[in-house]
């Protein structure tokens, strides 16, 4: 019998798989293409409160969104061996190495094709001219990196170089600290493709339509540091000390409600914009890695905490407080960047942060996620009839009342084509709205929370979270939230650690080894199986119960007259149930089934990951 089908006789828990999540975001990246425009441009939002649901083009996301896609496909092909779309992808990767081709950088090109190119949400209306956009072109460098480092071709590295060395050139030095101007075409912060026409330093921590002037200075760290520790440029380490300085000035950081101001300047709290900040931290926290910085470190350390202070922490709602949208929801990008600062500080030793990622992962890193077709088409139908043609609203659209630019709207098959995408949200529903940068950083979030479930280190497998994964050095398979078990199928170890969740504890812990009652050792938290033969199964159980809890929501930027708090029910780190304002948008949490003492079960996964995969760090 091969192993395929020995495989498919197993059966496993049918319990989170973050994988076959990762699996679907593909669909949610690709399916929002264009591909009747030339560069197969992402539409920017898609609307599904409305019938027929409908998406929209607006200016900046070629130079501005298609580099994150390029990070997130290199990472969820090696998570799901899925090869759904392919051609897809590849006709999106060729017109990018395409539009490359000139000096390194990805442009928004100014077509008669394309009118909304300038001036809808972003940028001023009026300029005509390519553009691109500096901090994404930064994501486009680590994008390149990564799949370099996911297939070993050699012409990503080829591409990465020319886009390294353009970015580097264009840098605006003074000192000891440096900066990209903002020239006000396009998306914040980017390049025309005349020139500079200024280098005037940026002055507000609110600039551009984003109001996130740090947001764009600093994104590009992810690609320099990255740069840097694949080829030892020191010109890159350099580059990223300057900007990291322009961006800890405490001129950009802060939050009014600090009772010593500058305290809270010098300890990374802000205000606004929660995705922009906890990017920006954790683009610092790549840079003081590689350059061995701990006062950088720390600061970082201190604006994840203050983050996790306000929302939610436990369900993974921290609150926008975007420019844009003044309300309560929060952004999904926020909750992968959250995902992202935990794993990144666990590894660089600033603490064990497992039990962050874990809460984060199975509440609403996987919630925000649209995958219900039924829901979508309900909130479809029951929101009112779009005429076609219909105002798109000032200043997303041609002239005051934002009636459609030609080519800007399209209605096909918007549901099934957004299966898999992202959208900003609330503790227990999703808005109605599927959007680009969301759709794009959460799979990422995904990717390296499902990465962080079990590590080799030589002989030895670390179980890090008790969450189902295949691995060629060890299966993990749990049975939570139905019930406290967790089973690791050794395949050659001989050294096998299974951490602990917080919610439990050692004296509740029943061990077994084939079957056989065992005494592991013990590492703080961590059971410890050595002299392993290479074949063993293991099994921990524990106690699970469900615990009721009730939390209010602090919100960055505002203070509700009347609290919004949210009743919940968790079994392990699992919300089984969360009851509040549930808005208008895609319910969540719809999770009635995991009450069962009993796991569902299902036939194991066939696909097992290369043994080299992507690091966060």
């Amino acid at each position: 019998m091969d192993q395929k089908t020995m495989d498919q006789k197993t059966m496993v828990p049918d319990t989170l798989d973050l994988a076959w999540h990762g699996s679907q975001a593909i669909n949610g990246i690709l399916g929002g293409l264009d591909l009747d425009d030339s560069e197969w441009e992402r539409y920017c939002l898609g609307w599904f409160n409305v019938h027929p649901a409908y998406m929209f083009h607006c200016s900046g996301m070629v130079s501005g969104i298609h580099p994150k896609f390029v990070e997130a496909l290199a990472l969820l092909r090696q998570m799901t061996g899925s090869t759904e779309q392919m051609d897809i992808e590849k006709g999106l990767f060729e017109r990018i190495i395409a539009n490359c081709a000139g000096d390194g950088m990805l442009y928004d090109r100014e077509t008669p094709k394309r009118p909304w190119n300038t001036g809808v949400i972003y940028g001023i209306g009026g300029k005509k001219e390519d553009y691109a956009n500096m901090g994404s072109n930064g994501r486009l460098l680590s994008g390149f990196i990564l799949q370099y480092m996911a297939t070993g071709d050699e012409s990503w590295k080829k591409y990465a170089r020319r886009l390294a060395e353009r970015m580097l050139e264009l840098a605006v030095v003074k000192g000891d600290y440096a900066y990209y101007p903002n020239p006000g075409i396009g998306n914040d912060f980017s390049y025309p493709a005349s020139g500079w026409p200024h280098t005037n330093e940026p002055q507000s921590a609110k600039e551009g339509v984003e109001e996130s002037t740090i947001f764009y200075q600093l994104i590009p760290l992810r690609g320099w540091t990255r740069w840097y520790a694949l080829t030892g440029d020191e010109r890159f380490l350099d580059l990223s000390r300057k900007f990291a300085r322009f961006g800890m000035q405490p001129k950009w950081w802060g939050h009014p409600n600090d009772i010593e101001p500058q305290a809270g300047r010098e300890r990374g709290h802000f205000a606004h914009h929660s995705h922009s900040h906890c990017s920006v931290l954790y683009s610092l926290l790549g840079y003081a890695v590689a350059a061995g910085d701990s006062t950088v470190k720390q600061f970082v350390r201190d604006g994840y905490d203050f983050m996790r202070q306000y929302g939610i922490h436990r369900l993974g709602f921290y609150p926008a407080a975007h420019p844009m949208s003044k309300g309560k929801e929060a952004e999904g990008c926020t909750i992968s960047d959250m995902v992202h600062l935990a794993i990144g500080m666990t590894d660089a030793g600033m603490g064990d942060y497992w039990d962050d990622v874990e809460q984060v992962a199975r509440n609403l890193l996987v919630e925000a996620q649209l995958l219900n077709r039924e829901e979508m088409e309900r909130l479809s139908l029951a929101g009112p009839e779009r005429p076609a043609n219909a105002p798109l609203g000032p200043g997303w659209g041609d002239g005051p009342d934002g009636k459609p630019l030609p080519g800007q709207v399209s209605t096909d098959r918007v549901i099934e084509r957004s299966i898999g995408g992202f959208g900003s949200l609330g503790p227990c529903h999703v808005n109605p709205v599927i959007g680009p940068c969301d759709s794009a950083n959460m799979p990422i979030g995904i990717y390296h929370a499902w990465e962080g479930i079990v590590r080799r280190e030589g002989d030895a497998a670390n179980v890090n979270m008790w969450l189902n994964r295949r691995s060629p050095w060890a299966d993990v398979w749990s049975w939570l939230p139905y019930e406290g078990r967790v089973m690791v199928r050794n395949k050659g170890m001989k050294r096998i650690t299974v951490r602990l969740p917080g919610w439990t504890s050692r004296r509740s812990v029943a061990a077994r080894v084939n079957g056989r009652a065992a005494s592991p050792e013990w590492i703080g938290n961590r059971a410890v199986f050595a002299e392993l033969k290479g074949n063993e199964e293991i099994v921990l159980e524990v106690p699970v119960k469900t615990e009721k809890a009730s939390y209010t929501v602090a919100y960055l930027h505002m203070r509700p007259s009347v609290p919004d708090t949210y009743a919940c029910e968790f079994r392990g780190h699992t919300a089984i149930s969360v009851k509040g304002d549930a808005g208008s948008g895609y319910r969540t949490f719809q999770r009635e089934a995991m009450r069962a003492e009993k796991a569902p079960l299902k036939p194991a996964p066939a696909y097992i990951h290369p043994e080299n995969l992507v690091r966060l760090t």
